[in-house]
């Protein structure tokens, strides 16, 4: 029985190297032909060759030396194939031919209730998120059941938006903070670095562009704050208002009581709790004798839900919050949770320092992209 032996290299040379190598020199070449890897050759060492058994490993019809000799000219004219850069190159030459129709959309039921079922998961996802931060905002499982029969989110489509919508009804601030004309006492109350300067001067600004006759004046409570002081008046000399620094609640409120409503006093307030709540409790008491007060509370974006809670039992007589730094950091989800909890009305939303486009006055649409974009990787969504 002949010993056969099957080598396969890139080419023909590589492939007839190899044969030598291991069959040497007198080896017998029975077959050839061009495979996936290369090229395969059957070849024996050099021993008489039984006819029927070569006969069935080469192809029929043709002789050895044949099948090496076409095997040889087929590799000679591929190497001679232009390459592709020039077969593109020759290809420009061609007249160009019109584009292809777009294939028309497939339309598939089976897609179609695919997507609306991932669809409903994610919106059951979202709300079931939203439930979470309800109840990690304090909320029994008998208020969170009945918020989602008001929100008419318990199943069925948009579930998620629905109660986004009922959240943030209860977060908005039924009127504007500072609809009444004529003058007025704003008082901005909110830890150290919470953006309060800047949302008063921001509120001054809107002031004064709705009413460009409005007489203002600042109030700087927070002498401890030097840079608080100096951002004040750099405020100040922007808008062109006057600026004046107290020490002594009793001089706030007769200050306040002598300019009655003929000017608007914006009110820097202590960024300590202590120093702030004697402050507005003697201002509280004076009210009836002063111009309207109005208490806004400052919730930057990254206090943490305790603190915010914090200041919320601190100040119980605020009439409303602005979100600040939401440029910074988004809301958490506690955070919302809480203030639609507690129904705590949101006046106003800063994004930036800039006294004008900086703050806006929040409609429903936009506190449902605040609660939406509040929901763990949700996309991040400019307020401006």
């Amino acid at each position: 029985m002949m010993h056969c032996v099957r080598i396969i290299g890139e080419d023909s040379v590589e492939a007839m190297a190899k044969v030598t190598r291991e069959l040497g020199a007198d080896a017998v070449i029975l077959s050839t032909r061009q495979v996936r890897e290369g090229i395969e050759i059957i070849a024996s060492r050099g021993e008489a060759v039984n006819e029927v058994e070569a006969g069935a490993m080469r192809n029929p019809g043709k002789t050895r030396a044949e099948e090496f000799a076409a095997l040889l000219e087929q590799k000679r004219n591929a190497t001679m194939q232009p390459k592709p850069r020039q077969a593109a190159q020759a290809s420009t030459q061609q007249p160009k031919q019109p584009p292809k129709p777009a294939a028309a959309p497939i339309v598939d039921p089976r897609i179609e209730n695919l997507e609306k079922s991932l669809s409903e998961i994610k919106s059951m996802l979202s709300s079931d998120l939203m439930v979470n931060g309800l109840r990690s905002a304090g909320a029994s499982p008998a208020l969170i059941s009945v918020f989602l029969a008001q929100a008419g989110a318990v199943g069925g489509e948009n579930s998620d938006q629905k109660f986004a919508a009922f959240l943030a009804k209860r977060m908005q601030s039924p009127e504007p903070l500072l609809a009444d004309e004529g003058g007025r006492v704003v008082v901005t109350l909110g830890p150290s670095g919470s953006g309060k300067t800047t949302l008063l001067a921001q509120l001054a600004a809107r002031l004064r562009m709705t009413n460009p006759e409005e007489r203002i004046t600042f109030v700087n409570a927070d002498n401890d704050r030097l840079a608080s002081s100096e951002q004040m008046r750099s405020f100040a000399r922007i808008l062109d208002v006057p600026v004046i620094d107290i020490e002594r609640p009793a001089t706030l409120t007769e200050f306040a009581r002598s300019t009655g409503r003929q000017v608007s006093i914006f009110v820097n307030m202590p960024s300590d709790f202590e120093q702030a709540s004697d402050l507005l409790d003697v201002l509280n008491d004076n009210a009836a004798e002063m111009a309207p007060l109005t208490r806004c509370g400052v919730i930057p974006s990254n206090l943490s839900t305790e603190a915010v809670e914090d200041l919320l039992d601190r100040y119980p007589s605020i009439d409303a919050v602005a979100l600040t730094k939401l440029n910074e950091m988004r809301l958490t989800l506690s955070t919302v949770s809480l203030l639609a909890l507690r129904s705590t009305p949101v006046a106003f939303l800063s994004s930036s320092s800039h006294l004008l486009k900086g703050v806006v006055e929040p409609d429903l649409e936009t506190l449902e992209r605040l609660i939406r974009g509040s929901l763990p990787g949700a996309a991040k969504e400019s307020l401006n």
